[in-house]
């Protein structure tokens, strides 16, 4: 599966709209126009780069529970920019990982 820096994007975005709820991972998690599959494989890229904590749901799915400092860091640089990503290109936001 290749990487997908919109669906990345978005589950950022998701993440740093939701309440930290002490931890624990949600009982759904869903990103428009994406498949469970491929939210979950993103799920874990974002994890390997450590902009997000994860934890088990109740139906043994990994899931965010909340951004790291490092996925922070992405909101301020990427998400907050004036840098359209799609019109500049994903090498702009592969940069700044």
């Amino acid at each position: 599966m290749r990487r997908d820096m919109l669906c990345i994007t978005e589950i950022i975005r998701k993440m740093e709209k939701s309440e930290y709820n002490g931890g624990e991972a949600p009982v759904k998690f869903k990103v428009k126009g994406y498949s469970q599959k491929t939210v979950d494989y993103h799920i874990q890229l974002l994890k390997d780069a450590d902009f997000i904590k994860t934890g088990m749901n109740p139906q043994n799915r990994e899931l965010p529970t909340r951004l790291t400092w490092k996925g922070h860091e992405y909101v301020l640089q990427a998400l907050n920019s004036t840098v359209n990503v799609v019109k500049e290109g994903i090498d702009v936001v592969e940069d700044l990982m």
